[in-house]
């Protein structure tokens, strides 16, 4: 699980840090938060990898838009309480589960990590238990190329947090009235799945997983153009 740490000159990175800050504060739509009395009215939960490869605003613009749960391979139980606080009190119509190509927590779980800090193994053991409940149910087989495999077992552990969330009466009821849609989505930063580097496919919506199924949804519009599944 070793990975080489970056070497940064930490003058730069203050000054790239309060340059953010700066920028944040300049750019910050005041009149727009004055109009909602401040308060906070997000339509998007998003549940998503904390690699920093994954930004929050790979779905856009964030500001009282996204109510956005990272944590390491975006598992639900790890995060289960922030998601439900976004679906249930905040009342977003949408949520994404989104897994990415590459991911470290994948390859970490599915590796010897006892050597880790109790509270990693804690975390990589939810992510272990997902991948194994998504290989139970996977009736195909895994690539013998590691890019490609890795990718495949992050698409499976989305549809296992999918089936995770479906499993809440209260949010199962939302989806079933259509007050609430549940996309599997996976970022391809490698260009695994050959549509190109950065691309977004869905590969799961409500728990369905049939792609052609997946492209009828009326309800999303030309976003149900982009379902692509590599299992």
């Amino acid at each position: 699980m070793s990975h080489e740490k970056v070497v940064v000159d930490h003058n730069i990175l203050i000054r790239e840090l309060e340059e953010g800050l700066d920028a944040f504060a300049q750019d910050f739509p005041l009149a727009n938060f004055q109009k909602g009395d401040y308060k906070q009215y997000p339509v998007i939960t998003l549940l998503a990898c904390s690699d920093s490869r994954v930004p929050g605003n790979m779905v856009g613009s964030l500001f009282n838009r996204v109510f956005s749960i990272e944590n390491i391979g975006n598992q639900v139980k790890t995060g289960e309480g922030s998601i439900l606080y976004g679906l249930l009190h905040l009342g977003t119509p949408i949520m994404i589960v989104s897994g990415h190509s590459d991911c470290g927590a994948i390859k970490a779980a599915s590796s010897d990590f006892s050597g880790e800090p109790d509270a990693l193994k804690k975390e990589l053991e939810t992510v272990k238990e997902s991948l194994a409940e998504g290989v139970k149910t996977f009736t195909g087989s895994l690539s013998d190329e590691d890019k490609v495999k890795y990718t495949q077992l992050a698409e499976l552990n989305v549809d296992v947090q999918i089936d995770y969330l479906l499993g809440n009466p209260e949010v199962k009821e939302l989806v079933g009235k259509k007050e609430l849609f549940i996309l599997g989505a996976m970022l391809d930063l490698h260009d695994v799945y050959g549509g190109g580097y950065a691309k977004t496919y869905l590969s799961n919506i409500n728990g369905e997983k049939n792609l052609d199924t997946i492209k009828g949804f009326s309800e999303l519009g030309s976003l149900a153009a982009r379902a692509n599944r590599l299992t």
